[in-house]
């Protein structure tokens, strides 16, 4: 009987090991997804700061502009994903972390500063992308004059060639009468 109670003691240590080893990988987990997650918000800045750059020309390269977008919508596909599977582990070792804060303390440093740093990207390219925003929003409204002044233009032209076409041929305008 006795050396069956160790044997629960054990078992018992051995469960309380094994659940703070999981914990462990799943907080490890937790990091590298924010690590993940940090290196994609660079190349999304670096995509967002080259489409800026397309904007500062009046004749902007649209088509490479088209491709940016492609390939941002990848990373934010992926960003995406990053933040479910983040959310589903740390809902998963939430408690762990709370009740254990002083064990874990240097690995929730760690993820509060890596959260920082996506935040301040994040921040830096809501800014970046309310600049391309506008800028793109008065390329549009230059193009839309450019092509309300071409219809007018066409419309004008128009119009005096229907006038010009609908005097009577042969009589000139400065026709001398005294004849």
């Amino acid at each position: 009987m006795e050396r069956s109670h160790e044997t629960c003691k054990i078992n018992l240590k051995s469960n309380k090991e094994r659940l703070s080893m999981d914990n462990n990988t799943y907080i490890y987990i937790l990091t590298d997804t924010l690590v993940k997650k940090n290196a994609l918000l660079d190349k999304l800045l670096a995509i967002t700061a080259l489409q800026e750059e397309y904007f500062h020309d009046f004749n902007p390269d649209m088509e490479a502009f088209e491709r940016t977008l492609s390939e941002k919508d990848e990373y934010i596909e992926q960003i995406n994903q990053l933040d479910e599977g983040f959310e589903r582990i740390y809902h998963y070792v939430k408690e762990e972390i709370s009740t254990r804060r002083l064990e874990h303390r240097e690995q929730i440093e760690h993820l509060q500063e890596l959260i920082r740093q996506i935040t301040d990207k994040s921040t830096k390219m809501q800014g970046t992308e309310m600049r391309i925003k506008n800028k793109i929003e008065a390329y549009f409204l230059g193009k839309k004059k450019e092509i309300k002044n071409l219809k007018i233009s066409n419309r004008t032209a128009s119009n005096y060639y229907n006038n010009m076409y609908n005097q009577q041929v042969g009589e000139s305008f400065f026709l001398d009468k005294k004849k």
